[in-house]
């Protein structure tokens, strides 16, 4: 797995520190972008209610 590499790179680069003052300033001035979706949510529980509302099977017209 990449696990422990990754852990040995984030040991090195937090020991190491910043490579300057400068650095850790530009770094502070753009903060990573969390990316998030912008589509609502799925209803988990669309099947359950369409089950509960089966009303419709047993509709004698």
């Amino acid at each position: 797995t990449q696990f422990p590499e990754a852990i040995r790179r984030k040991l090195v680069l937090e020991l190491a520190g910043p490579a300057s003052p400068q650095w850790a300033a530009e770094e502070a001035a753009h903060p990573p972008v969390v990316l998030a979706q912008d589509k609502p949510a799925t209803d988990c529980l669309v099947g359950e209610k369409m089950w509960r509302d089966r009303s419709w099977m047993f509709d004698t017209r």
